[in-house]
């Protein structure tokens, strides 16, 4: 079963769970970046019912195969129209950040900026959001192990010169897994003040960025996480 697969039916069967199915948004799916080289965007979850449409969505149990891949380019479409309509002008911290680190890597890659998200990848930790709030407890425990193994595969697959969480210590523990690292003595924690802490390429995964939530935080601040990204990027670190 393939990775999209597993979220289809985790969904599915968490439709069938009272306490849980009108908690849960609608399953999120990554979707490549227009240009290279590109960065991982990882944020916590997606917010309010990301596209639910339990009409259009399917029944709620499991599927044949080639109904669950219609279901699987769906939900990847959504995430694309997202990208292409909304994202670009979306005036939240999270889409401005984004925009931001775009226009860095754009310019320490000498490429030609066609598209205000062009080198970004955008996922999230969690890819079942909830309706409100960001996934914890049983949400966030059942899909843990899913999670990691998604990063990991999203990470081998989309190959980012430098992955950026904005979730600080949101799921820091998952963070930590998804990259081999033991305990946080892995990642340089001189900027915590700054919410600001990164790593070197380390277990064959390249350099990782994590700050807070750009939601509300103050432009200059924003800017000095852009310093450590332009950084990055300038020395080669990511790739």
């Amino acid at each position: 079963m393939s990775i999209e697969a597993k979220w289809i039916e985790l969904f599915d069967n968490w439709r069938c769970i009272s306490t849980v199915k009108e908690l849960i948004a609608a399953p999120f799916l990554s979707v490549p970046a227009l240009q290279k080289p590109t960065v991982l965007y990882v944020g916590k979850a997606t917010a309010k019912d990301w596209y639910r449409d339990d009409d259009v969505f399917g029944p709620p149990c499991a599927s044949n195969g080639e109904a669950t891949d219609r279901r699987i380019e769906e939900r990847r479409e959504c995430t694309r129209e997202f990208l292409n309509c909304v994202a670009p002008s979306y005036h939240s911290g999270f889409w401005q950040f984004a925009r931001e680190i775009d226009a860095e890597t754009a310019s320490k890659s000498n490429v030609p900026r066609t598209s205000s998200l062009q080198h970004i990848t955008w996922t999230n930790i969690c890819k079942i959001g909830t309706l409100k709030g960001n996934p914890k407890g049983f949400i966030l425990e059942e899909q843990s192990d899913l999670a990691v193994e998604t990063l990991r595969y999203e990470i081998d697959m989309y190959r980012p010169q430098l992955i950026c969480f904005v979730t600080w210590d949101y799921a820091w523990d998952l963070v930590k897994e998804t990259l081999g690292d033991s305990n946080d003595a892995s990642w340089d924690q001189s900027g915590t003040q700054e919410w600001i802490r990164y790593r070197p390429p380390r277990n064959g995964f390249p350099a990782a960025l994590l700050t807070g939530h750009p939601e509300r935080k103050r432009t200059e601040l924003r800017q000095r996480w852009l310093s450590r990204i332009s950084e990055l990027l300038a020395s080669g670190e990511g790739k």
